[in-house]
This record gives structure tokens, C-alpha cells and sequence, in this order.
């Protein structure tokens, strides 16, 4: 808009009868406030690609922007001792900048979060992996680059690079970067656009589109008011819930809304048959219908059928 606006001028200027009427070109100079990013709509069988293809001592982090709604750099800051597994519960009490413990963005972001089943099968999982003993020729390479032992401080992070440090928001965007190119070449279009803060859009759409009340998906997505939740991040979503990885209340900790397809009701133990079936009916079989939960305009919040 900016190269438009001095092109017009320019030539403006050049005129023989309105150039010298002209204080010049105001243009050359200007700085336009910067737009917003276009949002990137997630569906779960792009977010189910991502933390597969993503390495797998990052997938906590795929999870924790999707179900959890935290932003990049809460998610890296995550410890252990937040993780409150027997209670089903997450606290969010601090982030990660360049590597340190830092506050966060606002007070309302400070929270406690349900978590369901699923987090918690993931979280031991990811831990049982996270504490292994390292092995031979982790040992040696050690020895070679002279490595020194971490602070115990990073040792309560549930998510740390390769090196046992913590994430930087530059390695997490390459790692998503590096899992949006392989879920592409499996045939997975996440959109070329599409960030680490798109999932955390993709939590809000979900819950919007699920008929969860609007004042608790603020109070799940930590926003001081209703308006920033429905204008800044929800948009109505059909949601692909035969691709999801568990049912509504094992993936958000939550009881599931009425009215809900019967697709999005489905335990993670049943899942398999479930997705089998979708996969015959893309092959030519009999489709499976998807039937999309009721949707709410963002904006004036109205139920939309």
C-alpha cells in the first residue's frame, strides 16, 4: 500500500499544473503501523501430524498450545512440579524468555487449568522418555564436547532441547517449521502459514464451535475480557472430530457440551476403528458423514446452525 500510495504522488508531482501546488511527496518516510497476521485454521488431523512429525522430545509442547491454549514460550516453561497429574490439573505461573524465567504477559494469564486423561498418558510417556538413563553413545559424545552438567533448574522442565537447555523461541519455530514441511509431504496440508500461537486459536475455535459456554472458554483461554475471546480468536469451525485423538472430555479435562456429534464422544480406546473407518469411506467406501457441533458467530456470540 505504502509503494502505491508514493507511485500515485510521484507521478502527482511530475504533473505540469498540480506538481508545483505540491509540498512534495509525503509518503517517502512513513511508517504504516504494522497488520495483523492472518490466522491459520488448524483441524485435528493437522494437529494430530504436527506432534507426530515434530521431534519427539518437543510433542509435549504441540499438546500443551492445543489443549492447554498456553502460548509458545509458556509452554517451554512448564515444569514438573506444575504438572499436577492426580488432581488433573496444570499451573501456569511463569514463561521462558531467552532461556529464563520470566513474568507473564498478563496477570490474568496466571491460572489453573483442567487437564484430561489424555495429557496425562502423553505426560508420563513423554517423562519415562525425558528421564531415561542416556545411553552409550550419548555418554561418549558427552565426553567429546566436554560436556558440564546442567543447573537443577532445568532439570524441572518438563520440555529441553537436545542439550538439556531451555527451548528459545527461535528453536521451537524452526522444530514446528521442520513438522508442518514433513506432515505436508505426508499429505497433511497444514497451511504454509501456519504457527505455534495457531494452536492456541485452534483450542479457542474448538471450544467456541462445541457450544462451551463463552465465559468459560475466557476463563480457559485467560483473556481479561469476553470481548478479546470472541473477537481476537474465535471463529466458527467445523470440526473434523473423527480425526481427533481422544474424546471432548479425555483431550480438555472437561465435561463434553450437549449436542455434540457422536464423533467427538469417542474414547481414545475406540479410536482406531473409528479412524479405520474414515479411512475406507476416503477410499470409496461408504463416507462417513461429518456432522459439525453447533458454531457461534465470533463477534455477537450468536448460536449458528
Amino acid at each position: 500500500m505504502k509503494k502505491a500510495l508514493s507511485a500515485m504522488l510521484s507521478a502527482a508531482l511530475d504533473d505540469p499544473v498540480f506538481g508545483p501546488l505540491m509540498p512534495g511527496n509525503q509518503v517517502i518516510g512513513l511508517k504504516l503501523a504494522a497488520g495483523h497476521r492472518e490466522k491459520a485454521r488448524l483441524t485435528w488431523e493437522q494437529v494430530v501430524t504436527l506432534a507426530e512429525e515434530i521431534d519427539p522430545a518437543f510433542e509435549m509442547l504441540i499438546w500443551y498450545g492445543a489443549l492447554q491454549g498456553l502460548r509458545s514460550m509458556e509452554a517451554v516453561a512448564v515444569r514438573t512440579i506444575d504438572m499436577k497429574c492426580r488432581l488433573k490439573k496444570l499451573e501456569v505461573l511463569e514463561q521462558r524468555q531467552r532461556g529464563k524465567a520470566a513474568p507473564l504477559k498478563t496477570v490474568h494469564s496466571r491460572a489453573v487449568l483442567p487437564i484430561g486423561p489424555f495429557l496425562v498418558e502423553k505426560y508420563a510417556a513423554h517423562m519415562e522418555r525425558r528421564t531415561a538413563p542416556p545411553s552409550a553413545s550419548a555418554l561418549r559424545h558427552r565426553e567429546r564436547s566436554s560436556w558440564t552438567p546442567r543447573p537443577e533448574e532445568y532439570d524441572q522442565l518438563v520440555t529441553v532441547t537436545r542439550r538439556g537447555t531451555p527451548l528459545r523461541r527461535n528453536t521451537l519455530s524452526e522444530a514446528f517449521n521442520r513438522a508442518k514441511a514433513r506432515a505436508r509431504a505426508r499429505g497433511v496440508m497444514v497451511p504454509v502459514t501456519a504457527t505455534f500461537r495457531d494452536l492456541r486459536d485452534f483450542m479457542d475455535a474448538v471450544l467456541i464451535a462445541a457450544g462451551v459456554p463463552p465465559r468459560s472458554v475466557q476463563a480457559r483461554m485467560r483473556h481479561g475480557t469476553l470481548a478479546e475471546t470472541l473477537d481476537t480468536y474465535g471463529f466458527a469451525l467445523e470440526v473434523d472430530w473423527e480425526h481427533a485423538p481422544a474424546s471432548f472430555e479425555e483431550l480438555f479435562g472437561i465435561p463434553a457440551p450437549a449436542g455434540l456429534p457422536d464423533t467427538a464422544l469417542v474414547p481414545r480406546s475406540q479410536r482406531r476403528a473409528l479412524q479405520a473407518d474414515v479411512g475406507r469411506g476416503h477410499r470409496g467406501g461408504t463416507p462417513i458423514k461429518r456432522v459439525p457441533g453447533p458454531a457461534v458467530t465470533a463477534r455477537k456470540g450468536r448460536r449458528q446452525t
